[in-house]
Order: C-alpha cells, then sequence, then structure tokens
C-alpha cells in the first residue's frame, strides 16, 4: 500500500528542490547584470606584478567630485578620485587578487556604497561597505 504522506512529503522536496534551483539562476543572471554595471574588470595587457585593471563606475548627475575610498587605497578619499563624462564618473585602478571594501565618497564627504553592489557589509562605523573579490 502506498503511504499518501510519503508521497506528499517527496511531492514537496521535489518543489523545494526546483524553487532553490530557480533562485540561484535568478541569483546568478543578477550577479552578472550588476557587476558589469559599476565594477568592470579589464583585458589584461603584459605583467604588472599579477595586478588586474578594475574600473570603479559611479553614476550620480548631481554630484560635483567622486573618489573611491576602499582597503586597496588606505581608505583614502582623496587618493582615488574618478573622471566624470556626464552623469558617469569612472576610475581604472590596478589591484592585486584579493577581497576588498570600499565605498564612494561624493562632493568630498558624503559616503555612498555602491548601488550595484551585490556584496556589501557593515563597517563597525554605522555605514555599509560594499565588497569587491578580485580573482
Amino acid at each position: 500500500m502506498v503511504d499518501p504522506l510519503k508521497i506528499k512529503d517527496r511531492f514537496m522536496m521535489a518543489i523545494n528542490l526546483r524553487v532553490r534551483i530557480l533562485a540561484l539562476a535568478i541569483a546568478a543572471v543578477v550577479l552578472t547584470m550588476s557587476s558589469s554595471q559599476c565594477v568592470q574588470f579589464e583585458a589584461q595587457t603584459g605583467n604588472d606584478g599579477g595586478r588586474i585593471p578594475v574600473r570603479f563606475i559611479y553614476r550620480d548627475p548631481a554630484a560635483v567630485s567622486v573618489c573611491v575610498a576602499g582597503s586597496f587605497n588606505g581608505w583614502s578619499g582623496q587618493s582615488d578620485c574618478m573622471r566624470r563624462d556626464g552623469d558617469t564618473w569612472t576610475v581604472a585602478l590596478m589591484l592585486s587578487p584579493g577581497r576588498y571594501t570600499y565605498g564612494f565618497v561624493v562632493n568630498g564627504s558624503s559616503w555612498r556604497t555602491d548601488p550595484e553592489a551585490v556584496l556589501s557589509e557593515d563597517s563597525g562605523f554605522g555605514r555599509l561597505n560594499s565588497i569587491l573579490i578580485v580573482e
């Protein structure tokens, strides 16, 4: 005799598995779309000690200045300032493989996380930092 509870349990497990697979597929698409918009890895040319060119992109039509500050530059809000092209600000940096936290300093004082970053963490100072993993 077939146990209806076992059938129900198997049915629910199959649905849960399909939902998990769908969620992973959606997350992969979002990750691909988001990471290509504000942080771009450029084609490598030559040997630069294993460092990789990374372009940071930030969009803000009202900004007067934008710099990127993070664990890769000692959290300097002035050393890696971005160039403006219309509403878009960009800067290219050479980074070694690793995990970095960063944010944008807008108009010299406003801290902004990367709106397109998939990963972020609490800074411990009451704000969020975006996370970048360079491989």
